[in-house]
């Protein structure tokens, strides 16, 4: 939500500024330098990636208000829950938890373990899957940073067409003005989109896909561990804290602040 939030307060910043100076606020819409910067900055786009990463960039927006589960906290503990039920029981226990996830990667490796695959073959299972979810998940923010990097040079090939239009029209000196203001309107829509929008966007969705990416190789840890069977709950627990802390030391888990104290560190207290 501060995601959103931050860019709307970026654009009523500028729009109450130009207000503050006493321009109309329509002096801002011109719809063919709206063409000539997004539509430029797509078509740029489709030469730079596959639609499908395209397409893969604008579904992540959503990330915004539902991102994917990244509390690796949480995860831990369930992982300790889950090792500690198949002690008592066996692996058929798990079934439950495979069905209540909401987590597509989770609920993947629960019925490979409840179906009693051998550990290799969760092993090979979990790491394909990382491997495809890793892809998808660094594409949008990839594509966003690179909008980034495209549309303000758009936005500056917009203001030199609008120029040479004014150019064209010199028997006109009336229109002038307000010709070459429409022109640089294109270079606002270049920058103001890259910085307030498109770069500040694909870092977002790089860092929850940097968070979701720890919360997965915990899982598949965990998951692995669990495939064995006869996990010792708490040298699992402390074996999957250790490896956050690893993370987090080395900055790959950006959900450190969200994620608060681990479950021993809650125990101690």
């Amino acid at each position: 939500m501060s995601a959103i939030l931050g860019i709307l307060l970026g654009i009523s910043a500028i729009l109450l500024t130009s207000q503050l100076e006493g321009d109309p606020l329509m002096s801002l819409v011109k719809l063919n330098a709206a063409c000539i910067v997004f539509g430029g900055t797509f078509a740029a786009l489709l030469v730079h990636a596959e639609w499908r990463a395209i397409v893969n960039a604008f579904k992540q927006v959503s990330w915004l208000l539902r991102p994917p589960p990244t509390d690796s906290v949480t995860l831990i503990q369930d992982m300790y829950d889950w090792s500690t039920l198949m002690r008592n029981s066996s692996a058929l226990a798990l079934e439950d938890a495979a069905e209540a996830t909401n987590d597509q990667f989770l609920k993947i490796g629960l019925e490979q373990i409840v179906a009693g695959q051998s550990h290799d073959e969760v092993r090979d299972v979990l790491y394909k899957l990382g491997d495809i979810e890793d892809r998808e998940n660094t594409e949008g923010g990839n594509v966003w940073e690179a909008a980034g990097g495209y549309a303000p040079t758009v936005g500056i090939l917009g203001a030199v067409l609008g120029l040479i239009h004014v150019m064209l029209r010199l028997d006109h000196p009336s229109e002038l003005g307000g010709g070459i203001a429409t022109a640089f309107v294109a270079t606002i829509y270049g920058v103001g989109a890259a910085n307030l929008v498109f770069f500040p966007l694909g870092n977002r969705l790089k860092a929850i896909a940097g968070g979701r990416t720890t919360y997965r190789e915990i899982a598949t840890e965990g998951l692995l561990q669990l495939s064995k069977g006869n996990a010792n709950p708490i040298r699992l627990r402390e074996r999957l804290e250790n490896m956050l802390e690893s993370r987090r030391r080395a900055g790959l888990d950006h959900n450190a602040d969200a994620a608060g104290e681990s479950p021993a560190e809650k125990e101690a207290a």
